[in-house]
């Protein structure tokens, strides 16, 4: 049965975060910020999960859906990797506390073994002294200390405001690696300014000062960019959500563990049709309204022509059969982008673009040239067509 859970609002809830839809590669004539009526009240199941979540954070939910066997891999590299920092770490603290006990010891007046017999009798003997000493410090402190100590920490006791960590997370869901699986990322220290961000995207005012003053649009502008970088096809549908991290998102393991645990729940009513519909979910808390809004930026975008015979649907079918989905919206922004130009749409430019796409498919393991031959050659292939000779 599964566990009730505690919720872990704030008590002085701040104003959440922007949204913005996701562009389509080189569209000049898209807002950058999108209008508050693409946020909307999520489901009362959803609702659920979101009253879990701490409400000073821009969440994106989303589904993944990569092979079973690539998570798994991804997960056990990932695990090598901290379990031998932890080692290292831990060598270090046994090899160097006998040093740094030595050095206490001398300081209270002690004789050790790092005493001096004499003081030094020229400078650059207490210059080279002191270089040592403070180098060693600074190593044991600042480096291992404060930045390669926290990849460990947070892999296996997780952090202040998410104490599951990747570890625990791992083990609530089972080592069996399901079909798919929840990945829940929350914004880092760019989303500062969160009153402006909220105010901005949830409830446009002219009056509001956030809106007249150049903070406030950059803060909006900046958010927009960032979350439409995190929510394209091409990065949530080829990469595994462990490596989703970069500098501006960070994994949420308490709320991945909480929404596996109301899906297992059927009494709660959270479906997976409710996670995995129109594609990622981007959530922001609106503090007037004192409640969570969503954005579903896929289902503002609009599919590429199909005036093709249906070429573009097989390829994308073909693609997708082979567990490759992701690569047909990679190379759909590469077309995209070649054609966005207002110069003609040449054979060589057409060539260039094969070229760039056969290096693609090459690097994901697939044959250019097989997927071409499937769907009956490249004539009458959306955004392949020669304008001019």
């Amino acid at each position: 049965m599964a566990k009730p859970l505690k919720s872990r609002t704030t008590k002085r809830p701040l104003p959440s975060q922007p949204n913005h839809t996701p562009s389509k590669p080189n569209s000049n004539s898209q807002n950058n910020n999108p209008p508050s009526t693409l946020f909307t009240s999520p489901s009362p199941a959803l609702s659920t999960l979101l009253t879990t979540f701490p409400t000073n954070k821009i969440y994106i939910l989303s589904i993944d859906t990569t092979p079973p066997s690539h998570r798994r891999r991804t997960f056990l590299l990932i695990l090598l990797f901290n379990t031998l920092l932890a080692a290292l770490l831990a060598y270090r603290l046994w090899y160097a506390t006998p040093t740094y006990l030595s050095l206490f010891f001398s300081i209270l007046g002690y004789k050790t073994p790092t005493s001096l017999a004499s003081p030094p009798t020229q400078w650059t003997q207490s210059a080279r002294l002191l270089a040592q000493r403070t180098s060693m410090f600074f190593f044991d402190a600042i480096i291992l200390g404060r930045y390669v100590s926290e990849w460990p920490i947070t892999f296996f006791l997780g952090r202040q405001d998410d104490t599951t960590g990747c570890l625990r997370w791992r083990y609530r869901l089972g080592f069996t690696w399901l079909e798919r699986e929840v990945v829940v990322r929350r914004s880092r220290a760019w989303a500062t300014d969160i009153s402006a961000i909220s105010s901005t995207l949830l409830s446009p005012d002219p009056n509001n000062p956030n809106q007249k003053t150049d903070q406030g649009a950059d803060a909006t502008e900046k958010a927009t960019e960032i979350i439409r970088a995190a929510t394209t096809r091409s990065r949530i549908q080829s990469k595994p959500g462990l490596v989703l991290i970069d500098k501006d998102w960070e994994l949420y393991y308490t709320g991945m563990v909480d929404a596996h645990t109301l899906l297992s729940n059927p009494a709660s009513g959270l479906t997976w049709e409710d996670l995995a519909k129109n594609g990622p979910i981007v959530c922001i808390f609106d503090a007037t309204l004192s409640s969570w809004k969503i954005w579903r930026p896929w289902s503002d975008e609009q599919e590429p022509p199909q005036n093709d015979g249906g070429k573009l649907r097989l390829f994308k079918d073909l693609l997708t059969a082979m567990g490759r989905e992701g690569l047909f919206f990679r190379w759909v922004e590469v077309v995209q982008h070649e054609n966005s130009s207002e110069e003609v749409f040449t054979s060589e430019r057409r060539e260039k673009v094969v070229k760039v796409s056969r290096e693609l498919f090459e690097g994901e393991g697939v044959n250019w040239d097989e997927v071409v031959d499937g769907i009956g050659g490249l004539e009458g292939l959306f955004g392949m067509e020669v304008t001019s000779q």
